[in-house]
């Protein structure tokens, strides 16, 4: 029986370690997709020639890059 809750628990763990560092690649993998599409406004205003649609993409960049972050609830303080 004692065998089977330590085999238990190590199983418990194991899915809890799991769960945690799932957490932390959806954090990883929302911050990439921000850096992304910031690098894409960027790109589309060197590309672009009309002087309206360039400033309106560099300020929405600018916007997105100030945004404060969410703090991942995994990070340590």
């Amino acid at each position: 029986m004692a065998k089977t809750a330590d085999a238990l628990g190590e199983r418990t763990q194991a899915v809890l370690h799991f769960a945690r560092g799932q957490g932390r690649l959806i954090t990883a993998m929302f911050d990439v997709a921000c850096e992304q599409r910031i690098t894409h406004l960027d790109v589309r205003s060197q590309i672009t020639a009309d002087p309206v649609e360039k400033a309106r993409l560099l300020s929405e960049a600018s916007r997105r890059m100030d945004t404060p972050r969410r703090r991942s609830p995994h990070d340590s303080l």
